[in-house]
């Protein structure tokens, strides 16, 4: 195992209750009233489009394009002062272990997020002195491929962590060993799985890898 490629979102920490505290501000701030918490499990995974599609019909509001885009820049900018306020606190419990056990065995670490927010995050986290290379928005389209060329190490030699089937799809595509980090419905396919983050251990993975790569 030489590579390993970590979502932001659900594996480093929880981004979701993020952007759904910046959503909340741009309601109170557009429309004088907050969304309230119980909506938050309809927004967890949903990109910003989606999102902003669920504000709007929460309120029974239109936006035309611009307006759309207008309320997107908000959103990030609410969304930056969140961010401002992570702490090591809000990490994943166990990961920064995991991350230690990884660096410490010269496994080069990269960290994906699509909305191009993983350099602030693991900065403000602490954890940015063992990550080779954070994931842009440039990197979306093909993440897994991208970032494994970027670590330069072949794909084969990679493993993901991921929590939703789409990236688990795309991992396993750019032939990566795939660790799903979540319930196993919505895992299908992982060359591996566990129930919680904190049941990740270096010797797993490596083993997992091992038994796995030959065949990608």
């Amino acid at each position: 195992m030489q590579g390993a490629i970590l979502n932001v979102n659900g594996i480093i920490t929880d981004l979701d209750r993020l952007q759904f505290a910046a959503w909340q501000k741009v309601a109170m701030y557009e429309y004088g009233m907050g969304l309230p918490g119980k909506l938050a499990e309809d927004f967890k995974g949903l990109d910003r489009n989606a999102a902003l599609d669920q504000v709007l019909n929460h309120f029974n509001a239109n936006a035309d394009k611009d307006g759309r885009q207008e309320l997107l820049a908000e959103q990030d900018q609410f969304y930056g002062q969140v961010l401002a306020d992570l702490s090591e606190d809000d990490l994943v419990p166990g990961i920064k272990r995991l991350l230690v056990a990884l660096y410490d065995h010269y496994v080069k670490l990269a960290v994906n997020d699509p909305a191009g927010h993983g350099g602030e995050i693991t900065k403000q986290l602490k954890l940015d002195e063992f990550i080779d290379v954070v994931g842009t928005k440039a990197d979306a389209a093909q993440p897994y491929r991208s970032l494994a060329a970027k670590l330069a190490v072949p794909a084969t030699g990679c493993i993901a962590l991921v929590t939703k089937q789409a990236d688990l799809k795309q991992a396993a595509a750019a032939r990566l060993t795939t660790i799903g980090v979540g319930s196993a419905d919505q895992l299908v396919g992982a060359d591996y799985r566990v129930s919680q983050g904190g049941d990740l251990r270096y010797q797993m993975l490596e083993k997992v890898w091992e038994d796995t790569h030959e065949s990608k």
